[in-house]
């Protein structure tokens, strides 16, 4: 029953939801059949894993109904009923954990029985400590907006005939102008999205409804939400080919307000943000390499890296890269180490190890890179294309030309038979390839107009792996022909 819909929604729940789901199928409201409370008893002594034949169909039916013949509808049906429990449980206790939606229907459904005389008071009070850090942009004005609306509404229902007493306290502007806010937040976020979608999957879509949304905009207009600004500069960043200063914009906006915004604003504001410098990067401008550095320095330090619980492999080995193309050295080794806990238990010892060989390749410590490198259990698809490449930047480093010659052929074959691989990283790795392939031939020309020639298509090669270093060998080589030109000169 490992992969039961029942079973790996339990493996979500805590230790304390897998006591209090106990105490909420005990209660007769909630459940009134015995078999599906002790089914749930055998059960969760299982947690977390809900592995071995304890938990399969045949040995849990032989529990609740010993004597008789294995059926596997009955079986099936109390599963069913446990698992409508669970999801009716997750529902109350989320529901009742969001005090603002508990009292917002609470006195909704008091108000309709007239059993209260100021829900307004309650209402007014969540108005008050409505905190714009603890919500998404979009979801805070709407929230505000509803609160505004309802405590309105509250003041019509319980002064019918005497609406003077709280028209001066109305504020229909300032309802309109969350409501809007909202509108205008959550339809920006969606016409980021779909800039993404095209430029990834190079697919178009209809956007004059957007278009024309960003055309009516006047962002002067909205100095107080400057979350509005944020997300209209995005907009212009990821659209215009001339978006360089709207990235600065936002940088400039996002150092006022960063502590007021919501973790998952932040969280989309800064892979925005970092996605244009990679853009920018591919296109040779490498001053984005010190503009990227700093946002991932922020995501640490805002912990927005977090996923699930967890660092990505993928964030730590971007933030291990770029930090050593700008040398920053002391960092690096730092990082490595006091971050190692926060990845991925099932990838931490190979993201650690290949980093760390990273760190080692870039102190010119070869055998101690190729030494870890050894050590990696490539249980990871990437993985195990940028350590093959790591390798071989060893190789040629230690002038190993053999070794660097047949693992070039071994890789092409590991490139070409791998059907899994997408085709922009295909490329990306195939023109690693390439071009090494070239600078192991090149030495053996004479013409130096050929090294130039390489040197230039590599420039404006975008999609390409460890690119900074393949340029800073194709420049060694280049100024190695000068050197010994000046001396036969």
């Amino acid at each position: 029953m490992k992969d039961n819909a029942l079973v790996q929604l339990l493996k979500t729940f805590t230790k304390e939801e897998i006591k209090e789901f106990g105490e909420f199928i005990s209660n007769s409201y909630f459940n009134k059949r015995k078999a599906v409370k002790e089914l749930y008893e055998i059960i969760r002594k299982h947690y977390p894993e809900f592995s071995g034949k304890e938990v399969d169909k045949e040995f849990l039916f032989r529990k609740l109904f010993p004597g008789k013949a294995y059926n596997e509808s009955s079986i099936a049906v109390m599963v069913h009923y446990l698992h409508e429990l669970a999801k009716r449980f997750i529902v109350i206790k989320t529901f009742e954990e969001d005090n603002l939606e508990y009292d917002l229907k609470l006195e909704s459904e008091l108000l309709r029985r007239k059993q209260t005389s100021n829900p307004h008071k309650n209402l007014e009070k969540h108005l008050i400590e409505l905190d714009p850090s603890e919500h998404l942009s979009e979801d805070y004005y709407n929230l505000k907006h509803r609160l505004e609306y309802e405590t309105m509404f509250y003041h019509f229902e319980l002064n019918t005939g005497v609406y003077e007493k709280f028209l001066n306290k109305l504020d229909f502007q300032g309802m309109y102008r969350n409501f809007h806010l909202h509108y205008l937040l959550r339809s920006m976020r969606m016409y980021i999205n779909i800039l993404h979608i095209e430029k990834i999957y190079n697919k178009q879509y209809t956007k004059e409804q957007f278009e024309k949304m960003m055309r009516s905009i006047d962002i002067k207009d909205y100095t107080d939400a400057p979350i509005v600004q944020i997300y209209y500069y995005l907009i212009l960043m990821l659209g215009d080919k001339n978006n360089e200063k709207y990235y600065f914009k936002v940088k400039e906006i996002l150092k006022r307000i960063s502590d007021d915004l919501f973790y998952d604003d932040l969280i989309e504001i800064h892979i925005n943000m970092q996605n244009f410098c990679k853009r920018r990067l591919a296109e040779g401008k490498l001053h984005f390499q010190r503009e990227e550095f700093e946002i991932l320095s922020r995501q640490l330090e805002s912990k927005t890296y977090i996923v699930n619980g967890s660092m990505h492999s993928i964030f730590y080995r971007t933030a291990v890269t770029i930090a050593l193309r700008l040398n920053e050295h002391k960092w690096v080794k730092d990082f490595i180490h006091d971050f190692k806990d926060d990845l991925q238990p099932e990838h931490r010892e190979s993201t650690f190890l290949y980093c760390s060989a990273q760190y080692e390749f870039y102190m010119k410590n070869y055998d101690k890179a190729s030494e870890m490198l050894s050590r990696l259990k490539l249980d990871e698809l990437y993985l195990k294309y940028e350590s093959k490449i790591l390798q071989m930047m060893i190789y040629y480093e230690t002038g190993s030309v053999e070794s660097l010659l047949s693992s070039l052929e071994a890789y092409r074959h590991f490139l070409q038979n791998n059907k899994m691989l997408p085709d922009n990283k295909k490329k990306l790795y195939l023109n690693f390839h390439k071009y090494m392939n070239k600078l192991v031939n090149i030495q053996k020309k004479k013409d130096k107009s050929e090294i130039i020639k390489l040197r230039d298509d590599l420039a404006l090669e975008i999609t390409i792996s460890s690119k900074d270093w393949l340029l800073k060998k194709a420049d060694e080589i280049l100024s190695s022909r000068d050197r010994k030109r000046l001396k036969t000169a």
